[in-house]
This record gives C-alpha cells, sequence and structure tokens, in this order.
C-alpha cells in the first residue's frame, strides 16, 4: 500500500470536522505549525477549504462542502536530481584528466565539495594526482599550474560512496578498506630499496 502524502492524511481529517484551526491540525498530523499552515493553503488554492473568521486570531477554517481536491501521491518514477558527488563522479569519468576548475565547470558544484570528495578519492586511490603542485618553487612560479588529476578507477556510472570504515563501490557492490597510513620512516625505507 502506497504511503499517504501529508496533504492527503490532512484532507482526510479536515473532511471530518466541522471546523479547525492551523494548531489544531499541527498537533492532530504531528508536523510543526509552519507544515499545517503550508497544508492549509495548499488546500485554500485547491478551493477545498475556506476560512470562517478572518478577524478573529487564531483563524477558522471549515472545508468546502462537496470540494474533492486533486491531491497526487508521491511520484516513485519520478526521476531524482543527481548528487553533487554523483556530479562530479560523472564528470571525472567524462574527462578523465582533469583540474579542480575543469569539474567546477562541468559538474556546477562548489570547489570546496569537489576538493574535498577528490581528496576521497585519491586516498583510496580511485583518482591519482598527475601534476601536483611544486611545494619547493616560489609563489611567483606556482602560478597558473593548478594541481592536475587523472582518474585511475573507472569502475562505472554510480559514484563511490565514502564511509567511516572505507570506500564503497556501487558499481562493483564491495568495500574498499581504508588505506594504511605508512609513517614516513617506512616511506623512505621504501624509497631506498626500490
Amino acid at each position: 500500500m502506497k504511503k499517504k502524502t501529508l496533504s492527503q492524511r490532512a484532507w482526510e481529517w479536515i473532511k471530518e470536522q466541522p471546523d479547525f484551526g492551523s494548531a489544531e491540525l499541527a498537533a492532530h498530523m504531528d508536523v510543526s505549525l509552519k507544515s499545517a499552515q503550508m497544508v492549509i493553503a495548499h488546500l485554500q488554492d485547491l478551493k477545498a477549504i475556506e476560512t470562517t473568521s478572518q478577524g478573529v486570531k487564531p483563524v477558522v477554517y471549515q472545508a468546502v462542502p462537496g470540494a474533492n481536491p486533486h491531491l497526487p501521491g508521491k511520484n516513485t518514477t519520478a526521476v531524482r536530481p543527481k548528487s553533487q558527488r554523483q556530479r562530479i563522479w560523472q564528470a571525472a569519468r567524462f574527462l578523465g584528466e582533469f583540474t579542480i576548475a575543469d569539474i567546477q565547470a562541468t559538474a556546477e558544484c562548489s570547489r570546496n565539495s569537489i576538493e574535498r570528495y577528490l581528496c576521497d578519492l585519491v586516498r583510496f586511490e580511485y583518482v591519482v594526482i598527475k601534476r601536483g603542485l611544486n611545494r619547493k618553487a616560489s609563489m611567483k612560479e606556482r602560478t597558473g599550474r593548478p594541481v592536475r588529476y587523472r582518474l585511475s578507477k573507472n569502475t562505472g556510472h554510480k559514484y563511490p560512496i565514502v564511509r567511516d570504515n572505507g570506500l564503497y563501490d556501487q558499481n562493483l557492490k564491495v568495500l574498499v578498506p581504508k588505506p594504511v597510513r605508512i609513517s614516513k620512516q617506512q616511506k623512505e625505507l621504501n624509497h631506498a630499496m626500490a
């Protein structure tokens, strides 16, 4: 059975009442007063309820006799808007090699959101830094050379989800465990042995 919308449930209750106020509706529906007022305004637009006392506070409403407003249910087949991370992932897949500005222009997301997600993807090795900033170079030499990234694991159209215990790849349906942090001494030892 489909779950009824707030407007549908409110209308069922309103039809049975001789009159009501927005506070009564809010209390019966267990919603905020603002939500109840929005439902009332919607039903007024549909000419299903009318005001019975305007000069008095609180305002009292009643159902219009014979009214049958069209209150459609939730559309479960409607296309949902893509999340920011989905748009970032799609842009990275499309571009292959990119800068943050490229993703920002393609995905239409904030720079901060892109940086956070790319940081996670780099940590789990789904994205690699192709050309990083030369931190030893002067600020003058660094200007105009943004960090370039490359997508290294293109597993499919669904974006990887970062979780507390790792990265869940929706396409492969696997949880990639958190990478083990290597100490600076171990890194130097690994480089010396290579």
